[in-house]
């Protein structure tokens, strides 16, 4: 994975969690034009560096440096990314919509079985 990959990652999982660029940078220890470059993938990143990137972001260092899946569409999908942006948003439901979800995922399971 190139570092444009993982800068794109970086912002996004920035942006998901609402910081700003300064924000991540001065917690990071380094400047917002510095992890600009990051983010542009413009510097390169050292493991280190991305690990703690991906502890302070809350995600798994597979989510910026795991390798591409392809669906039953031969579209390739990062699943790993998928996964964190269905449990961020699960995060945010109400219970209504906790148990609506919960009825689908039922719904889903008894579809396949039955197929």
């Amino acid at each position: 994975m190139g570092f444009k990959e993982i800068g794109k990652k970086i912002q996004m999982a920035r942006e998901e969690l609402g910081l700003t660029q300064v924000g991540l940078a001065q917690t990071l220890g380094i400047t917002q034009a510095a992890l600009s470059n990051y983010e542009l993938g413009k510097r390169r990143l050292y493991l280190h560096q991305i690990e703690n990137i991906a502890r302070l972001l809350g995600k798994d260092l597979e989510f910026f440096i795991g390798h591409r899946e392809e669906n039953s569409n031969g579209r390739s999908m990062d699943l790993s990314r998928k996964k964190d942006q269905i449990m961020n948003r699960i995060k945010n439901l109400s219970d209504d919509d906790l148990i609506s979800l919960s009825d689908y995922l039922d719904y889903l399971s008894w579809r396949r079985n039955h197929d």
